[in-house]
């Protein structure tokens, strides 16, 4: 598969057309209610529904679950790897999500002001990798990213216009948005937060199909991965990484391609 890392360094995300099969997106949705299922079973989800949110939030890694299987496959290993330029760790920051949740632009990184604090300082090498299981190049539900905000510029706001079945990569820099919704009417007009979330939800086009995404994250070793780790990932996901099975009850799952590092949440 190619990947344009030029593109992808300026404007902090980049889409991997086809990358999995009408068949291999079919499998990973009946998996991700396979897993919905099976968290229900163990208290692991919590279900919110309101005028703008209708979504399952699951607790635990994917690592933990049936959906691992996703994770660990060879093509989001091999994309993580030519992103990165070198063999991927994760450490247990991934999820999935089904139905419509939260929206309003964000970063994922610490430091998420442009240009303070040191994840601006240096190459920044962690990514985070969306599988989307249903199209949303005309449809709403899908990714919005100002592109260029991962090095602290405002170019423009833009859907990804993914497809099921390509794969989403993005900088946790950069500024990101999901649930995005399509006007009917103007379906290529990129709302901001405040209008999205004022307007009417008859005036949005439908997802394709009951919106199915996981989102998984990446990174190569150094100080913005360990800092991560010290004030993201140990300060405010201790309950998801406590719903995380240890790593020895799935060692003999886990692929030479991918290195684990394991997060205590403390």
């Amino acid at each position: 598969m190619k990947i344009d890392k030029e593109f992808f360094n300026e404007n902090g995300y980049y889409v991997i057309k086809n990358v999995f099969s009408n068949e291999e997106i079919s499998s990973f949705r009946n998996l991700a209610y396979e897993t919905l299922e099976q968290d229900k079973k163990n208290d692991l989800v919590i279900k919110v529904k309101t005028e703008i949110k209708d979504v399952f939030y699951p607790k635990g890694d994917l690592l933990s679950k049936p959906l691992r299987k996703l994770l660990l496959s060879a093509k989001i290993l091999k994309i993580a790897e030519e992103i990165l330029g070198e063999t991927p760790i994760y450490f247990r920051d991934s999820t999935y999500q089904i139905g419509v949740g939260d929206r309003g632009f964000h970063r994922d990184n610490v430091d998420r002001i442009a240009n303070e604090g040191p994840d601006w300082i240096g190459e920044y090498g962690i990514v985070r990798i969306g599988v989307y299981m249903q199209d949303h190049d005309k449809y709403s539900g899908g990714l919005k990213v100002i592109k260029g905000s991962n090095n602290g510029k405002n170019i423009k706001r833009v859907f990804v216009d993914s497809k099921a079945g390509d794969v989403v990569v993005w900088n946790l820099k950069t500024l990101h948005s999901g649930n995005a919704a399509r006007l009917k009417f103007l379906p290529n007009v990129v709302m901001g937060y405040r209008l999205e979330n004022m307007l009417p939800t008859f005036l949005f086009k439908d997802s394709q199909q009951e919106r199915i995404s996981c989102f998984m994250s990446f990174a190569k070793k150094g100080i913005h991965l360990d800092r991560y780790i010290e004030k993201y990932m140990n300060v405010k996901m201790t309950d998801h990484i406590k719903n995380s099975i240890p790593l020895e009850n799935i060692e003999g799952l886990v692929k030479e391609s991918v290195i684990i590092q394991e997060v205590d949440g403390k």
